[in-house]
């Protein structure tokens, strides 16, 4: 089975979430499969709006997918600012990308695809995060040259394994995006991302930001980008998370 992260540690309990310092960027991996026992205590949580986003989109998949991530952005940043989960408050922004309302100095995002949640959480610094599931069957090449820059698509065209190539470009670029508080499809062009030769690297920089892989197996591809360099970036599985409504 494939998982998000390098060694997912597990939490059993919201009362010993590990503290966030400025100098780490947390990740944290909802397999949807595994939380659909769940759901409900999870959709509680949300606001009237939240419930009624997801009840509005048309696969149950989806339905699934959108009360996981709001719910478990709702528990976690509970668990981290120790406001209650149900009285967490969002403004957003005019691309959409949430903040909390009164500010705090947190900062998260969080990606669906598939059959996994991704959340990241810093403080004091811009992030963004994207998961991406492999679609094997997309014309890569056809994509990359509406969205991507020249020297990213030399790197898929010269890959052995194009598809896996793309999409690992796909979140990086992504991510970038959403770390610069936008989900603006027409900005994928307008940058490419940290390339070294003829290899894309774990963790590459480029105009102060960082471009960090996060291990998604091999369905899908994941990263994290952020303004300031995080000393670690530990990964935890929300699925043995338990918390009180």
């Amino acid at each position: 089975m494939d998982s998000i992260g390098n060694l997912m540690e597990t939490i059993t309990d919201i009362r010993q979430l590990p503290g966030l310092d400025a100098d780490s960027v947390h990740i944290w991996g909802v397999h949807v499969p595994d939380m659909l026992d769940r759901l409900d205590s999870l959709q509680a949580l949300l606001s009237k709006k939240e419930q009624e986003k997801a009840a509005r989109l048309h696969r149950k998949s989806d339905r699934q997918s959108s009360i996981a991530a709001r719910g478990a952005l709702r528990v976690l940043l509970s668990g981290y600012t120790g406001i209650p989960a149900v009285d967490i408050e969002f403004q957003y922004s005019e691309n959409g990308k949430p903040h909390l309302v009164p500010p705090r100095d947190i900062a998260f995002n969080l990606s669906h695809s598939g059959d996994w949640v991704v959340l990241a959480f810093g403080r004091n610094r811009n992030i963004g995060v994207d998961v991406e599931k492999i679609k094997w069957t997309a014309d890569v090449l056809l994509i990359a040259s509406r969205y991507f820059s020249p020297e990213e698509i030399a790197l898929i065209q010269n890959a052995a394994d194009k598809h896996t190539v793309f999409f690992q470009l796909w979140a990086r670029k992504e991510a970038y995006v959403k770390a610069c508080g936008s989900t603006l499809f027409s900005e994928l062009g307008s940058f490419s991302v940290p390339i070294n030769g003829r290899e894309l690297p774990e963790v590459g920089e480029k105009d102060g930001w960082i471009f960090q892989r996060l291990e998604a197996g091999s369905k899908y591809a994941a990263a994290v980008v952020t303004d300031k360099e995080p000393a670690r970036v530990p990964c935890y599985d929300f699925g043995g998370l338990e918390w009180a409504n």
